[in-house]
């Protein structure tokens, strides 16, 4: 049989700590659950709730929460973990102003004796809170940042159509606060972002809906000699293609017609064959697929009248009409329809719009 040393009862194996001779409520009486005071020290960004904790920044959080969070993660420090697991534990209520910036919290924390024997066991420790701005609110202040995107397209300045969607993603993460400023210029949109790891978010959640082509270079400001290497700004040139829906293009070598561009790619009618095939955009950059200045759009008729072998077209500003054999890209044309030639080395093809 086990007998507490201390109020003398008669107790069982589970509820006896063995290696101070007391039962499980006289050491929490006189002992304590502690094994020394907890003092926490916490550093508390007051303008974005984000906070440091062993040296690392931690995002916001509640107050309680962080305090719950900063003990779960020392409590070994002060608690006999041979003797007793803490499971959980919880802040109760909000922390009590002691002295400028000492705080007083209440704990519950449930605890397991012996891996056995469950207790709820409330207790205060003292929290040391500094509260100093964080990095990313730092430098939002100041405006530095590690990373400039600059947003182009290979036509120029980018179209208003663009600039929506573009300033449409650059919101979504500015609202994560990442974004530090945002300008326009007549070349396009120049970002500033706080991380190098989230400017390359957004540069390739542009490049997955546009097919945009980025060059990366790096700008030293310092050098770090602690880390053995230099600091500064990393550019990421962002170079959108200047193909839209209806554009006259060559694709190695051959004529063609841009008929749609989305994330996945793009699709071309090729005059020859009037075959419709799907390219990638690395074709474009590669330069397999590219706008050729000798193919035009030479005038839009009308048809007005189809047979058997052929086509009647109708250009209705001059007047000329104008007999298209009814080969295989004209087949399927009906009286009304609207189509474009186009001229490219002395040939000339039909073209539906």
């Amino acid at each position: 049989m086990r007998y507490c040393v201390r109020c003398g009862n008669e107790i069982s194996r589970e509820e006896y700590i063995e290696n101070v001779g007391l039962c499980i409520d006289c050491y929490l009486k006189y002992r304590g659950v502690f094994t020394a005071k907890p003092v926490l020290d916490i550093v508390y960004c007051p303008r974005c709730g984000s906070w440091r904790w062993g040296g690392e920044w931690q995002k916001p959080a509640a107050l309680s929460e962080v305090i719950r969070r900063a003990f779960l993660s020392s409590y070994s420090k002060y608690i006999d973990t041979s003797i007793v697991s803490l499971v959980d534990v919880e802040v109760l209520g909000e922390p009590a102003k002691v002295y400028k910036n000492r705080y007083k919290a209440s704990l519950a924390m449930h605890l397991v004796f012996n891996n056995a024997v469950n207790k709820l066991v409330e207790s205060e420790i003292e929290v040391i809170l500094n509260r100093k701005p964080c990095p990313k609110c730092l430098a939002l202040s100041g405006k530095s940042h590690k990373a400039l995107i600059q947003l182009r397209s290979e036509k120029g300045g980018l179209s208003q159509k663009e600039k929506r969607v573009l300033l449409k993603m650059i919101k979504e993460y500015a609202s994560l606060g990442e974004i530090v400023e945002i300008s326009e210029n007549k070349y396009g949109l120049d970002v500033k972002v706080l991380s190098l790891n989230t400017a390359k978010k957004l540069v390739n959640d542009v490049v997955r809906l546009t097919g945009a082509r980025v060059i990366e270079s790096f700008r030293p400001v310092r050098y770090d000699p602690r880390r053995g290497k230099w600091r500064g700004i990393t550019t990421l040139s962002v170079r959108l293609p200047s193909l839209s829906k209806g554009d006259l293009v060559e694709y190695r070598g051959e004529p063609a017609i841009v008929r749609s561009i989305d994330s996945t790619g793009i699709s071309i009618e090729l005059l020859n064959t009037h075959a419709t095939i799907r390219i990638g955009f690395e074709a474009y950059w590669k330069g397999l697929l590219k706008k050729y200045g000798k193919i035009h759009y030479e005038r839009i008729y009308r048809v007005i009248a189809v047979d058997r072998s052929t086509v009647y077209l109708l250009n209705e500003d001059s007047g000329e009409i104008r007999e298209y054999p009814r080969t295989q890209s004209a087949w399927d044309l009906a009286e009304g329809a609207t189509v474009y030639i186009i001229r490219h080395k002395s040939k000339e093809y039909l073209v539906k719009t």
